[in-house]
């Protein structure tokens, strides 16, 4: 091999390194370096709840593959879901209905003695989830919001202590963020919690991802020929 050809050898290899280096901050830019708590999920997508007015635990399935339940069975008849009536909060306010149906957990530790759980149990894993949510505060049992992993692992949890100051439809958004799709289960507990509004976080699709290794592929290739014409 000729100087002239192992010169343009370590060039290409430099190049390659180059565009090694760009894909893998790519892939850093487009997950997060930790799971965080989140106040909302630009680019996610508002998975709406069907108009159903149901009282019990459930389960109920929406959306691609969403399975709402509840360990509320009958307290005050039970957890709502894809309910669009009056629901309130206390001090944090109430919802009059126009945010949409929403599902509300209906007990309380402080009112009932029960600490009850709601679930959104996901068929394929997903990077992010949350919605729109109050709560009645100042309980003696925390209002917790968590996310778990297939096998039923804790991943996040974060207790809710915001207060809204009152007054129709008022609340906030909370969620998670991972920066892998691990995201199995979403659990609201205790406190007569509601939400509306649930957002998944988006997935990159694999065609996405395709495109991108073509174009890397095709820069390679033209780095080689430019290095070697003659």
């Amino acid at each position: 091999m000729s100087k002239i050809q192992k010169g343009e050898t370590m060039k290409t290899k430099k190049l390659v390194c180059a565009v090694a280096g760009l894909a893998m901050a790519i892939c850093l830019m487009a997950n997060p370096a930790a799971a965080v708590l989140v106040n909302s999920l630009p680019g996610g997508t508002v998975i709406p709840m069907p108009t159903l007015e149901y009282f019990g635990p459930g389960p109920q399935v929406f959306g691609p593959g969403i399975t709402w339940s509840s360990t509320n069975v009958s307290t005050q008849g039970g957890s709502v879901f894809g309910f669009t009536g009056g629901y309130g909060f206390l001090v944090n306010g109430y919802w009059d209905g126009s945010l949409g149906p929403m599902a509300g957990l209906n007990d309380s530790f402080d009112v009932y003695g029960n600490t009850d759980i709601m679930t959104f149990a996901f068929s394929t894993p997903v990077f992010g989830i949350g919605g729109f949510m109050n709560y009645v505060p100042n309980g003696s049992t925390p209002t917790v919001i968590a996310v778990y992993d297939s096998s039923l692992t804790l991943i996040e949890s974060f207790n809710l202590t915001f207060l809204t100051g009152g007054g129709a439809n008022t609340g906030y958004f909370y969620g998670f963020l991972e920066n892998s799709p691990i995201i199995s289960y979403f659990t609201l507990t205790d406190n007569y919690i509601g939400i509306t509004d649930l957002t998944v976080a988006p997935i990159p699709e694999p065609a996405t991802m395709l495109l991108l290794g073509s174009g890397l592929i095709g820069l390679v290739g033209y780095g080689r020929k430019k290095f070697f014409k003659k």
